[in-house]
This record gives structure tokens, sequence and C-alpha cells, in this order.
């Protein structure tokens, strides 16, 4: 009874992890100009391409996140599944390079930009940077742009591996910008401490936990502080800035999740 109730909860785990969800939420801003009330942002994260993520999968996340037609689109790393030895491993990349050829067709009128995770890094950062350059998709690595609708989006590279430089990221961005951080990991918060020139944080890393323990809805895995132990979602952080953590496209280490479904998300600005 036990191995079946065992093989119950994996068939129901691995049933989940293939059940992707679009999460909308509002992020309200005060303060905002009136030409960024509604932009619509787009996030997706740790696709994990490798043999529990194929190509169908997602291929399925952007048709899905395309459908909601974001105003821009931030990708937040973790694109292939890095080794747990930790060693380059530039033919790893090469065959789940499958994830590039799909994130092609994600467009959006202010456009798509990219961080890297730390699986990028236990592959080869160098590989991962390069099929991104190929694709067109700016890699904010520790820099920023500021785009026309006077929204500045800041990146940093992954906190555990980069590393990563917040404040490099955030050079030269005028306070007059409404500023965006993207990291993979969302520790970074750890390193602005009390800046709150950073209205809002857009991170991935934690897949909401995985598994989360039914009843409890406790996740045993840990894979960043506590402060975001097993989280997902919109989180105040200060009250200033806000972060958002999305659960993410594939999976690590088995391809079961429990009372934590994939996600993408679609953000919607809101002045206050």
């Amino acid at each position: 009874m036990i191995y079946s109730g065992f093989a119950t909860v994996c068939g129901v785990g691995y049933i989940s992890a293939k059940r992707l969800e679009v999460v909308r939420l509002v992020v309200p801003l005060a303060g905002i100009p009136k030409k960024l009330d509604g932009l619509k942002i787009g996030v997706m994260a740790d696709f994990h391409a490798g043999l529990f993520t194929r190509l169908e999968d997602i291929v399925y996340s952007v048709n899905l996140i395309s459908r909601e037609k974001p105003d821009l689109i931030v990708l937040l790393g973790d694109y292939v599944e890095g080794g747990v030895y930790r060693r380059p491993n530039p033919e790893k990349v090469e065959k789940e390079a499958y994830v590039f050829d799909a994130l092609r067709n994600l467009k959006a009128p202010f456009g798509v930009y990219a961080v890297l995770g730390n699986h990028d890094h236990w592959t080869d950062a160098d590989l991962v940077r390069e099929k991104l350059s190929n694709l067109a998709i700016p890699l904010l690595d520790n820099q920023n742009t500021v785009l026309d609708n006077g929204l500045a989006l800041a990146g940093v590279d992954d906190f555990w591996e980069g590393p990563s430089f917040p404040y490099k990221a955030l050079r030269d961005v005028g306070r007059e910008s409404v500023i965006i951080l993207l990291s993979h990991n969302p520790d970074v918060n750890l390193q602005l401490k009390g800046d709150d020139r950073v209205r809002l944080v857009l991170s991935g890393h934690t897949h909401g936990g995985q598994i989360r323990l039914p009843l409890i809805d406790w996740a045993p895995w840990i894979p960043c502080s506590m402060k975001y132990r097993g989280s997902s979602g919109l989180i105040r952080e200060t009250g200033r800035r806000w972060t958002f953590i999305t659960k993410g496209v594939g999976t690590f280490l088995i391809p079961v999740r429990l009372n934590c479904p994939p996600d993408v998300g679609i953000l919607r600005l809101r002045r206050i």
C-alpha cells in the first residue's frame, strides 16, 4: 500500500508539472507616470530544457504568454539544465539548445530582455550568452537600458554564480526613471537593503518550492534564503518595492510538482 500511495503521488505530481498556468497580477506603484499605467509585462523563467522539459513544453509556454500580448517580456534564467557537478559542458548546451529555437518566436512592442541563472553557469554561461545574442535578445548582465516609455530595466548576473552587482546594474539610471530589476534569484533584495530606487524585482529560481506538502503548505526544498523559502507570487519588500517570483516553466532533479504548478507571469503596472 505504501508503494501504491507513493506511485499515485508521483503520478499526480508528474501531471501537475505539465499543467502550466498563467499568473495574472496587478502591481500597484505609487507615483509612476501615466504612460506606464497599465503596462503589461510577461515573465518567464526556469525552462530547464533537458530530460524533463522537452521542446513541446517550451513551445507551449511561449504560445501561452504570446496570447496574452504583453508589452514587454523578461526571461529570468536557467534556460538549460545544468549538471550537478557544476563544470563546463558546452555539448549539453548544444543538446538543449531547442529552448532558444522556441524563444525565437517571442515578440513584444518594448522588446524581450534576459538575465542568466545558476544552471546556465553550471553548463556554459558564455555559450548561453552567445545563443541569446544570436536571437537578438539583450542580456542585461549587471547593466541597464532605458526604454522609450521611461521604464528602466536593470539586470544582474546570477546571485550564486555571477557575481551579481545590482549597484553596477543601476549605474547612471536617473531617479526620474521607474526601475525594474531582473534577477534570477530573489536574494538580490539582500544586496539592495534599504535602497528604494528599484520599484519591482522580477525573479524565478525557487520553483515555488516545486513540492509543497498538502495541508501545511510547506516546501522542504530551499534554493535561497529562508525569506523566500518556496515563495512565489507578489511579495511586498518595502514601502516602495515589490518582488514577483515566478514558479517557472520546468522542473529540477525530478519531473514532479506537488501543489505547485508551473507558471508564466503577466504583471500589469497600476498607478496609484
